[in-house]
């Protein structure tokens, strides 16, 4: 049973990624890619992709995470809750962006 839930976390991860890649005009594909997608995040929001690799340093990994979120949700003109939200509960907060027809990415000074 876990397994199925599972799945359809996974699943639900990966087609919201598809959608909000597509709305950052980054080519959709590489939002399905595990690590190529947090590749292109870091790419996106600090400027070098290579920093992907500071997310294996245990602690600092964790709040990196939830910094990357917060700016992500910030160039959506959504809240630091949300982007905490999404940091924590990555579906449910990439169906809300995906799905909503007003939300609009905004590259920024400060995503870059």
């Amino acid at each position: 049973m876990s397994y199925v839930i599972g799945l359809i976390w996974l699943g639900a991860t990966l087609l919201f990624m598809y959608m909000v890649f597509q709305k950052m005009d980054i080519t959709p594909w590489k939002g399905l890619v595990p690590g190529y997608n947090l590749y292109m995040l870091c790419e996106e929001f600090d400027g070098n992709g290579f920093r992907l690799f500071l997310f294996l340093i245990p602690i600092y990994g964790i709040i990196l995470w939830i910094k990357m979120c917060i700016k992500w949700a910030h160039t959506f003109g959504r809240s630091t809750g949300f982007g905490v939200g999404l940091a924590l509960a990555q579906p449910v907060f990439l169906g809300i962006i995906a799905l909503d027809s007003k939300a609009c990415y905004q590259r920024t000074v400060e995503s870059k």
